[in-house]
């Protein structure tokens, strides 16, 4: 993806910054636990999986990266906190197309927009056969955050550590109605009505054990979930927050093209969601996933990353549909732009 230049003049030492690291991801981890017990909730959050996706760190200055990500989240798995039941009465599949977008305004910031187009599923078998499906999709909700690069790559080559935080605003829909007529359930919705807010952060070392091939990534994310005071029309619906924190190796290795092969475990943990302030039932919980995959790239500046995710731990509250597995595949492209004559080859 290039080397990152800077002009940031860092003072103090890669210990102090690693201090920094450890105290921000504390501070995140604990913002997302709350008094009483927490859950994440099993399904889908408003209709779109987005703390494993926001992976982009910082783009080169006046440069932009784009990742293309095709989202199949296969939800059969019926779960009574940790007891899988057996059930083949019902089944569910999320399938998203998620665009990425980072711009580069210098060395040390840039600015990520995320874009989500969501297809829900959902499929009940009846008596005799019979069955039911029903489905919704559209634009799902933008989120848009402001990065920080906090260590000069000069100074400290084999760190790459950024923060960022920025809103997630309801631009999908949460008032799509089954065919009976009837407001179908908050997480069905390709939107959520709500306006979060989201803290991210990511942390990359390179040369582990004097490898240079092998790095260590994490991925941190924390979304503050608001309220949508207009679902169902009359109701109030509020996600749980959510909290996940993603770690794993990365290893270069090169078969023709570079690859890299990785291996990531993720935690998620979400509250419970709330409905007129009321516990919403089959909401919330907690789980592990291991997420094994590869990049391809086929030149400096494109890439293919094919991922599959498989839980390995789920504590669910109440009985609730969980993901069976997940596989996405990507395409990232970084476009370095020079200057404007660059992006508007237009002879005046």
């Amino acid at each position: 993806m290039g080397k990152i230049s800077s002009t940031y003049d860092s003072s103090g030492s890669v210990e102090d910054a690693m201090k920094v690291v450890t105290a921000l991801l504390l501070t995140l981890f604990l913002a997302a636990i709350p008094n009483f017990t927490a859950y994440s909730q099993a399904c889908c959050s408003g209709g779109v999986p987005v703390g494993g996706t926001l992976g982009l760190g910082t783009a080169d200055a006046r440069s932009i990266q784009i990742l293309t990500t095709y989202d199949n989240n296969i939800i059969h798995d019926l779960m009574d906190r940790r007891t899988l039941l057996e059930d083949e009465t019902r089944e569910r599949q999320t399938r998203s197309i998620i665009t990425e977008i980072n711009y580069g305004i210098s060395d040390n910031w840039a600015v990520t927009a995320f874009i989500p187009y969501v297809r829900q599923e959902r499929r009940i078998l009846g008596f005799q056969g019979a069955s039911e499906f029903t489905k919704a999709e559209g634009l799902g909700d933008i989120i848009l955050l402001l990065k920080y690069r906090v260590l000069n790559p000069e100074e400290y080559p084999e760190w790459h550590w950024v923060l960022g935080g920025g809103p997630k605003i309801p631009t999908g829909r949460s008032d799509l109605k089954n065919p009976n007529g009837l407001t179908m359930v908050a997480d069905m919705q390709p939107g959520s009505g709500s306006l979060d807010g989201f803290l991210w952060t990511y942390l990359q070392k390179s040369k582990i054990f004097n490898d240079p091939n092998l790095s260590v990534l994490s991925v941190v994310t924390f979304r503050k979930s608001g309220a949508n005071n207009s679902y169902n029309e009359v109701q109030r619906y509020q996600f749980g927050d959510d909290f996940q924190f993603n770690l794993g190796l990365n290893y270069n290795l090169f078969i023709q093209w570079p690859i890299d092969i990785f291996l990531f475990t993720r935690y998620r943990s979400q509250t419970v969601d709330l409905i007129d302030a009321n516990v919403f039932p089959g909401s919330g919980g907690k789980w592990i996933y291991a997420i094994p995959g590869f990049n391809l790239n086929l030149n400096p500046n494109t890439a293919i990353r094919a991922a599959v995710e498989l839980p390995i731990y789920r504590d669910l509250l109440g009985t609730q549909l969980t993901t069976t597995y997940r596989y996405t595949l990507s395409l990232f492209v970084n476009i370095p732009f020079k200057n404007m004559s660059d992006v508007l080859p237009i002879n005046l």
